[in-house]
């Protein structure tokens, strides 16, 4: 009985903590208008880093939190992602792919599902599925050959701080200070619907930075990610086993339910759906997004918005690679001709 009570309790903690993170990630991003995809792409396609700047913001504000933070031992960093170098080359740019063709990243699917958006909804599910057959399906071989070389420094996870024999710390105030001056002296980017740059990228790098410690009382010690969320869910709608979910997957919900009532709240929620010639290349890019996750580890918010700011190799790789793949992506889709002019008419308005 008193197992069952523990257990029960523990249950409750995590439920209740991965919600509140949840709903405040996802009321900010969807307040935001805050997706990776559209942060990247609109670097090429219309030359805005209106949103490049709320994620710069966000990520040198969990440069210094969550390090601070570890330095206090409210946790550790032992979360730092291996640097699987094949995969994380290989599975970042079919992910960069996948969100091209999509439309939308790993979080900024989920939180248009929540505005009522059926195509978000759609690249949801050809995520799950691509992500289970890369971990547990027909393509884990696959993955399993992109892992089988991986890159330790001393014996030590992969990060730039360690290949450069330099203390971490060094690292942050070079990054701090050279980001926070071309943030001040930049353009200030064009039109945005919702919050604006600086108060995105405030918000969602406070809210990053409070998951650390959050998580941590479940037993959980990491940030942010939505490709954990996704396979722990999915793995317990096949198996019915509770124990498989964590505090992550709660904080995914939550993300949804958040972003809904932000939505509901500005009156922007409505079932919206494409054609079926949109919905497929949804579905396939979703297809794409699970199986470049899978074999990378992680999407755009386990890797770039939460590993990056730790410095470890594997995530810088994977998020580079993932820009790559988008702007790839973008290019595919236009096509060069209509590309061009595409960029010149937005350069001319």
């Amino acid at each position: 009985m008193d197992t069952e009570i523990a257990t029960g309790t523990a249950m409750l903690r995590m439920m209740s903590l991965g919600l509140i993170v949840g709903v405040a990630f996802g009321y900010a991003l969807q307040r935001g208008r805050f997706c990776m995809n559209s942060t990247f792409r609109d670097i090429l396609l219309a030359r805005d880093l209106t949103l490049l700047r709320a994620y710069l913001l966000a990520l040198l504000i969990q440069m210094v939190g969550v390090r601070l933070m570890a330095a206090f031992g409210l946790f550790g960093l032992g979360g730092i992602a291996p640097f699987f170098w094949m995969a994380t080359l290989f599975g970042g740019f079919i992910f960069g792919l996948g969100m091209a063709f999509s439309g939308g990243c790993a979080s900024g699917s989920t939180y248009r599902s929540g505005e009522g958006m059926v195509g978000s909804i759609i690249a949801l599910l050809g995520f799950v599925f691509g992500m289970t057959m890369t971990n547990d399906g027909v393509l884990e071989p696959v993955q399993a050959a992109f892992r089988s070389r991986v890159v330790e420094i001393d014996g030590q996870p992969a990060t730039l701080d360690r290949l450069l024999g330099v203390n971490p710390w060094m690292l942050v105030v070079t990054f701090v200070t050279a980001g926070g001056w071309w943030l001040l002296k930049s353009p200030s980017g064009g039109y945005q619907r919702g919050w604006s740059w600086a108060r995105s990228g405030i918000i969602i790098g406070l809210i990053a930075t409070a998951a650390w410690p959050i998580s941590t009382l479940t037993g959980r010690e990491y940030g942010l990610s939505v490709t954990e969320p996704i396979r722990t869910i999915s793995g317990y709608l096949l198996t019915g086993d509770a124990e498989r979910l964590t505090w992550g997957s709660f904080m995914w919900v939550g993300l949804i339910a958040g972003a809904h009532v932000a939505a509901r709240s500005r009156g922007e929620f409505s079932w919206r759906a494409p054609g079926a010639q949109r919905l497929l290349q949804a579905l396939g890019g979703g297809l794409l997004m699970g199986i470049g996750a899978g074999i990378a580890g992680g999407c755009n918010i386990g890797h770039g918005l939460t590993g990056v700011p730790l410095f470890g190799l594997g995530s810088l790789t994977a998020t580079l690679s993932v820009i790559l793949g988008v702007w790839t992506g973008v290019y595919l889709l236009f096509g060069s001709v209509a590309f061009e002019r595409r960029v010149q008419s937005v350069q001319r308005a």
